[in-house]
């Protein structure tokens, strides 16, 4: 498991609280005096717990380190904090489109910070390790062919990895399960071939839609399955219909012209205090998503019904 933190500029002294606290947590926990050590050889990602970041000004150099971070291997999985005064509350939204998790205020204690930052490190965690399963699918036929995403029997067992895990630690667990409106049609009057191509193009829209620590499977046909870990309600009809905006605004090919898609998203939600069971989760978003089919199709619901249209 990592155990390494890396603090770069700690320019506040928030962020040193922040390195004591983890240190006395079990952490190794590494200073430097640039955010460019996080594209460094010497990091190795696999190896890094977290990564702690003070704020110094340069927006568009720092948003170029954070891409970089990310399309760097293995940066994927490591939750970054970034600490800073009100410019970087400003430009909170950028940072993090760029790859930043959590973005402070330095006037933020040092406890506060952890409290929120814990969950990720721990998600983070159980990333690292599904990515490490992931790179056996193949072998252990628990890769969909067509898509390339983890299959139904692959998620059955991440799903109840991870409802442990946010049933462990006390945080929320949502799923949105989704499947492409009239697939059919494109069947019918372009051949399977055509199907097919959409089904993997959709698969490539969620795998751009989910967060680095979320998980995205094929259930087999066209729909998918998505869990979105540390995230309630709110924040999962957030990402839906993100999602469903991404895949109006997608151009799927086509043998001879381009297919318009949408799809239809349930989303359910697991709270701490609530006795409901991984598979329970599943069904629930099931239900949300019929509910879409039957009101219209390509529409996001949340189970229960109950909730306001408004919301969901």
């Amino acid at each position: 498991m990592a155990r390494n933190v890396l603090v770069a500029r700690p320019l506040w002294p928030v962020l040193r609280r922040l390195g004591e606290e983890l240190s006395a947590g079990g952490y190794e926990v590494g200073y430097e005096g640039s955010w460019g050590s996080l594209l460094s050889s010497r990091i190795a990602c696999g190896d890094l717990a977290a990564a702690v970041l003070g704020e110094y000004g340069n927006l568009g150099e720092e948003e170029e380190i954070l891409r970089r971070f990310r399309e760097r291997g293995g940066g994927a999985g490591v939750p970054v904090i970034l600490v800073g005064g009100m410019h970087a509350a400003n430009q909170a939204s950028r940072f993090r489109a760029a790859g930043a998790d959590l973005v402070f205020t330095a006037d933020v204690p040092a406890g506060e910070i952890l409290e929120q930052a814990r969950p990720l490190i721990a998600y983070a965690e159980a990333y690292r390790s599904a990515a490490a399963a992931n790179r056996e699918l193949r072998e252990t036929a628990m890769a969909d062919e067509l898509t390339g995403l983890p299959n139904r029997r692959f998620f059955s067992r991440e799903l109840e990895r991870t409802v442990e895990l946010a049933r462990r630690i006390g945080r929320p667990l949502s799923c949105i399960v989704t499947d492409i409106d009239d697939l059919k049609i494109v069947n019918e009057s372009q051949g399977q071939p055509a199907g097919d191509s959409v089904i993997r193009q959709f698969g490539d829209v969620m795998t751009k839609a989910k967060r680095s620590y979320d998980s995205v499977a094929r259930l087999g046909g066209d729909q998918f399955a998505w869990l979105l870990v540390d995230a309630g309600p709110g924040q999962a009809l957030h990402a839906a219909r993100r999602a469903k905006r991404m895949v109006e605004e997608s151009v799927f090919r086509g043998p001879h012209a381009p297919v318009l898609v949408t799809a239809t998203w349930g989303v359910a939600t697991i709270t701490p205090g609530r006795e409901w069971t991984a598979e329970s989760l599943v069904e629930n978003a099931d239900r949300a998503l019929y509910w879409g089919k039957e009101s219209g199709k390509n529409a996001v619901k949340f189970y229960p019904p109950g909730k306001a249209d408004a919301d969901a």
